[in-house]
């Protein structure tokens, strides 16, 4: 396993030096996630700094990052989208695998997805019954609770079931059977030029192999 030593060099916004403090809180954050004994020289500096800047930007668990890699890494499922291989540059060539993210947003998203894909089961039998009775039937206040028990956590279910859950993106690269992580990223396709070129600029040196990786990808 890579062994290093954690330096940061950060202020406060009155420019006080808290650099020995934000080192400590890194160190401590590898330790709580095991990242480096789950993929041991296979995680990258770019991707523990992007762990670290979204935890500490409150954006992320990143006990869920390390439970996802964990999971790939032993080949078991979670119940998120399983991962695949980016088609379009600038990321094509890479691999990217959802986390969940902590918060209404990714609640918001799944529960969106999940109307889409089910809409709900509950009131559908409901109005089922009705035509099949020839009665012209009222949903009344006892029907809401289950209504929106069956959206909300039935659709969650069904989606966990399928492996259909979403968040947001573990970006990897997959070399000689091994997986190699880069760096955190979202669906929003222009943010991922910036992470490219972060890639280029950062992760270049440690896995040498990645430049081949993109250029042939694009």
């Amino acid at each position: 396993m890579t062994t290093r030593k954690w330096n940061l060099v950060a202020k406060d916004q009155e420019g006080n030096d808290i650099s020995e403090q934000i080192s400590a809180e890194f160190e401590a954050i590898l330790q709580a996630t095991r990242l480096e004994h789950i993929a041991p020289g296979r995680i990258s500096l770019l991707f523990l700094l992007s762990v670290f800047g979204a935890y500490k930007a409150g954006r992320i668990d990143p006990a869920q990052v390390a439970r996802e890699i964990e999971a790939l890494e032993k080949g078991e499922t979670t119940g998120l989208k399983p991962p695949i291989q980016n088609r379009h540059p600038p990321l094509k060539g890479l691999w990217h695998k959802h986390y969940m993210q902590p918060g209404m947003a990714s609640l918001a998203m799944n529960i969106q997805h999940g109307l889409k894909q089910f809409g709900i089961p509950y009131l559908q039998q409901k109005v089922r019954e009705a035509q099949q009775a020839g009665e012209e039937r009222y949903f009344t206040i006892e029907d809401v609770a289950p209504m929106a028990n069956d959206a909300v956590h039935g659709n969650w279910q069904r989606l966990r079931e399928m492996e259909r859950l979403t968040g947001e993106w573990i970006v990897f690269a997959k070399h000689e059977g091994r997986n190699y992580y880069l760096t955190l990223a979202t669906h929003d396709k222009t943010t991922h030029e910036h992470e490219r070129q972060q890639i280029e600029n950062i992760c270049y040196r440690e896995f040498p192999f990645l430049e081949k990786i993109l250029r042939n990808g694009g």
